[in-house]
């Protein structure tokens, strides 16, 4: 019969392993842990068993041999497994960040687009074939300017022939009265060159394909070229999914206000596993706002 102080030395260490391990294992079960998380414990419990039962003499030197080989197998397989969920969590981390950064670049082109049109139409566009073509062939206006306005007042014969009449001269010229003294036979020489004309000009080519600093930008973050018909898709859903545009009307005193709503949800969540998709969106039906969900962030 052996002393308390000798069992208590040779049972201490795998008890003590054995209480971690059923613990860890109740945890990972009754949290949802890991599967990584899982089997660790169970290898923690499995090894202090295998000692207890050495311990006792129940198990033989070669049976423990054989089963720490099998353990050491199964610790080199979980690392392994280990080191690809760390890795594919990781990757999913990017493409998650990098697809909220395409959907911001994405739903604010389309907000600039809709503003265009509506600037043009006084109405926003209710479905992705109007707009794309509007993006792809239409032009918006532009003001060329050239040339300071002088800093002096108008003289008499200057303001007979804008004004028509005897108003007093007080201040300074304005810019309606240089733009039609530019435009007059009687052109003053301090208003050659001057120049403020509106004009038309492709809206795709100003506002993005020719536009430096916003083809730089794409460039920088990795979006790549500018693609109108790759806006109608919500980013990495392999164009299965597309932003929903919503339009309505609200009254405002007597006249009818459009409203627009463009929104999707992201294909991934910002904790990997998680049921619940984050809505992106710009716009409200109820008021006229097109302010952007991220923009709140």
């Amino acid at each position: 019969m052996e002393s308390p102080s000798v069992l208590i030395k040779k049972f201490a260490v795998p008890t003590i392993f054995l209480a971690i391990g059923s613990t860890l294992l109740y945890v990972g079960f009754s949290t949802n842990q890991s599967q990584e998380f899982k089997l660790a414990a169970v290898l923690i419990l499995t090894g202090s068993m295998i000692t207890f039962l050495s311990s006792s003499g129940i198990i033989s030197t070669m049976g423990v041999r054989i089963v720490g080989v099998l353990s050491l197998v199964l610790t080199l397989g979980l690392f392994f497994f280990s080191s690809k969920s760390v890795g594919d969590t990781i990757k999913y981390q990017e493409d998650y960040k990098f697809s909220k950064e395409l959907a911001k670049r994405n739903l604010s082109d389309v907000r600039t687009a809709q503003k265009a049109y509506f600037d043009n139409y006084g109405d926003y566009a209710k479905d992705w074939e109007t707009l794309i073509n509007f993006i792809k062939t239409d032009s918006v206006k532009s003001v060329v300017a050239e040339g300071e306005k002088p800093s002096r007042r108008i003289t008499e014969k200057e303001r007979d022939l804008i004004y028509k009449d005897k108003r007093a001269i007080d201040n300074n010229m304005n810019d309606f009265e240089a733009y039609v003294l530019s435009k007059s036979k009687i052109c003053p020489d301090d208003l050659k060159g001057y120049k403020r004309d509106t004009i038309k000009v492709s809206f795709i080519k100003t506002t993005f394909t020719e536009n430096s600093s916003y083809t730089k930008d794409r460039m920088d973050k990795g979006f790549g070229k500018f693609n109108p018909d790759e806006l109608k898709y919500v980013p990495f859903t392999n164009k299965k999914q597309t932003w929903k545009i919503k339009t309505d009307k609200i009254k405002v005193g007597d006249a009818d206000v459009p409203t627009l709503r463009v929104e999707g949800y992201l294909p991934y969540t910002k904790i990997k596993g998680d049921a619940n998709k984050e809505l992106f969106f710009f716009g409200k039906l109820e008021v006229s706002d097109l302010g952007g969900s991220w923009e709140a962030e």
